[in-house]
């Protein structure tokens, strides 16, 4: 099998460079160089410009990337499937998101692995955005959804997908027909907020930290089902990815404009994992149906 040969590829491509993609595997930096110029040769061609700050895909990498990334994906699907044949159809899948993650993307990843393994254990744990890595370097969790940015060392980010943070509302709200909404004109409506810390921090969006910290919300909730409800009721706005509201969003039970703010509108989300302990055939099966469900997702958000 050259599913090695092909991480240490996909993980060279993603850093852009082999010192730090040994660092993410934990192999020799000797050790993953040389399997990329051993992959070149085979192929007869260079898959990398070398330039003075690091390595950059040309267009043959480009393409060895996409089947590289496909076919680790159906050996891990035929790993699973041969565990499940061995009768290693058990085991814990431990999972640590944010909240927003929780109402479809988890769950329906869940009914879909219980098609595959019914016997499969689960932890779901609701996390804020800088506890996920946290616990996903400790062991509490094998895998971490949450806002991507500077991630501690110990975890690697396996997909990802963008997700701004807008406004949702109601249909026939005063803001429904702007095409986005600053923070001061949603500072003029009622909000209702998760009784958290702000999804993102003040490095990420200063601006919105500041707004975050200095709104009076008509209502405080850690429930996002009630806090949707709150919202449909016309108590108050909200400021949400809209991941956490696609099927009302869908449905046209609610409405979504972007906030007005750079950096929330580069926000990406991703899965993690581990980078010093292997997963279990299992998890990684879940991990790869989670990370296709997310992308799925990502092409789903092209709603009103």
């Amino acid at each position: 099998m050259h599913s090695s040969v092909l991480r240490y590829f996909i993980e060279v491509a993603r850093c852009g460079s082999v010192r730090k993609a040994s660092e993410r595997l934990c192999v020799a930096s000797s050790a993953v160089n040389r399997q990329i110029l051993k992959l070149e040769e085979e192929l007869g061609t260079e898959l990398f410009d070398r330039l003075p700050d690091g390595l950059r895909l040309n267009p043959a990498g480009e393409r060895l990337l996409k089947h590289a990334r496909e076919t680790l994906h159906q050996y891990q699907v035929a790993r699973a499937e041969i565990d499940a044949i061995k009768g290693e159809s058990t085991g814990h899948i431990k999972v640590a998101s944010m909240d927003p993650f929780l109402d479809d993307l988890v769950p329906a990843v869940v009914e879909e692995f219980l098609q595959v393994f019914p016997a499969a254990k689960y932890t779901i744990a609701p996390a804020q955005s800088l506890e996920v890595p946290r616990m996903v370097v400790s062991g509490q969790a094998d895998i971490g959804i949450t806002y991507v940015g500077r991630l501690a060392a110990g975890v690697t980010t396996v997909a990802v997908a963008n997700c701004p943070i807008g406004v949702v509302m109601p249909p026939g709200h005063p803001l429904a027909d702007q095409p986005s909404v600053t923070l001061q004109e949603c500072a003029r409506h009622r909000l209702v907020r998760p009784s958290m810390s702000p999804v993102v921090t003040a490095a990420q969006a200063p601006e919105f930290a500041e707004f975050w910290d200095g709104i009076e919300p008509t209502a405080v909730c850690s429930s996002m089902p009630v806090l949707r409800r709150l919202i449909m009721a016309g108590l108050g706005i909200g400021c949400f990815s809209k991941i956490a509201f696609l099927s009302d969003l869908r449905r046209g039970d609610l409405l979504w404009r972007p906030l007005a703010v750079a950096e929330l509108a580069q926000l990406q989300v991703g899965i993690l994992v581990p980078t010093q302990r292997a997963l279990p055939g299992m998890t990684q099966n879940f991990v790869d149906r989670l990370a296709r469900r997310l992308q799925q997702l990502e092409l789903g958000t092209g709603v009103a």
